[in-house]
């Protein structure tokens, strides 16, 4: 509950539904849920390749292809399912007045972080037991009865995406409530000049990734790269790696392509086809990923994942400058 907010269970109920149906039909939609299931999409047929049966692997092709493709809107299906879960969950803890319940005080949400806090905190407040028994009906347990028709151990990965999903709703609600019945605004420090990004707030690039600001200097600005709060505070205060983002101007590129620089001449050949003039920006995005103990508990980052995790960054960026992807390369 939030101190100095006083809500009866069936206004908690209409608020959240209120908010949750602003979510979907808003006229600029919020991208979490829309990127987090193409995303996360890639890695669950991942999982389906790599744990097929011996029924399925004596299927033909087409018969493979549409299993797959039907579990493909399944999981798209109980993701969101799951989604809308965590959104109402996160209504309850943070608005219902009951015995027990963690009271947040209404700055606590000045805290540009404070959303990271109450995410990493989700299963102090209710126990994974008790989320795992809300997620596993209606949609995800369709998924994972049509999944176990075909592939081998199913259950434990749908339930540990649909908690992810689950989290990612979370933070939704989370954002709703501060800014329309908390009505706080986090107490940001500054913002990057080139891609206006905060100094002292973590921000989400993909899916999987936030991000905090490391250093700038004119024409470039450089990341720090984490797992996300869906993933557990231990994992998440893990450095995944730097993202630079350089600015050029097509001019500059062809002037230093003319005297043999290999980095140039590739990018000019890359731009070549985007019919761009001389003084058109361009960017350049690069990823340096942090190598990483074998011995530490850290979530692995999939071969399949490199294409998803390359086409966010690259959303990221038309997003923050509002250009085109023609005016983007992200290179690893």
């Amino acid at each position: 509950m939030i101190s100095g907010h006083h809500f009866s269970n069936q206004e908690i109920g209409d608020l959240e539904a209120k908010y949750l149906n602003e979510f979907y039909i808003a006229s600029t939609p919020d991208p979490i849920l829309a990127d987090a299931s193409e995303y996360y999409a890639i890695l669950f047929q991942t999982f389906l390749h790599k744990n097929q049966d011996k029924v399925f692997n004596q299927m033909n092709e087409e018969q493979k292809k549409r299993i797959y493709k039907s579990q493909d809107t399944k999981f798209r299906n109980a993701m969101q399912y799951s989604f809308n879960k965590g959104h109402q969950t996160a209504f309850a803890l943070l608005l219902m007045d009951s015995k027990g319940s963690t009271e947040f005080d209404s700055s606590f949400f000045k805290n540009p972080n404070s959303k990271l806090a109450f995410i990493y905190n989700l299963d102090r407040m209710i126990s994974p037991k008790v989320t795992e028994q809300n997620l596993r009906r209606d949609k995800n347990e369709i998924l994972i009865r049509e999944t176990r028709r075909h592939f081998e151990n199913g259950y434990d990965e749908i339930m540990y995406l649909a908690k992810l999903f689950y989290k990612k709703g979370a933070e939704v609600a989370f954002e709703q409530i501060r800014q329309n019945i908390v009505k706080m605004n986090y107490l940001i420090k500054g913002r990057s000049a080139l891609l206006n990004v905060p100094y002292n707030q973590d921000f989400e690039v993909t899916p999987a990734f936030t991000a905090t600001f490391a250093i700038e200097s004119p024409n470039y600005e450089e990341w720090d790269l984490h797992w996300d709060a869906t993933y557990g505070y231990k994992i998440a205060k893990k450095l995944v790696g730097k993202f630079m983002i350089h600015q050029l101007s097509i001019k500059e590129i062809k002037a230093f392509s003319s005297v043999g620089a290999i980095t140039y001449k590739m990018l000019e050949n890359y731009f070549a086809s985007a019919n761009l003039g001389e003084n058109d920006i361009v960017y350049l995005g690069e990823i340096n990923f942090a190598l990483i103990s074998p011995n530490e508990n850290m979530r692995t980052i999939q071969s399949p994942e490199f294409s998803a995790i390359r086409t966010s960054l690259a959303l990221t960026i038309q997003r923050h400058l509002n250009i085109g992807s023609q005016n983007i390369l992200i290179a690893d």
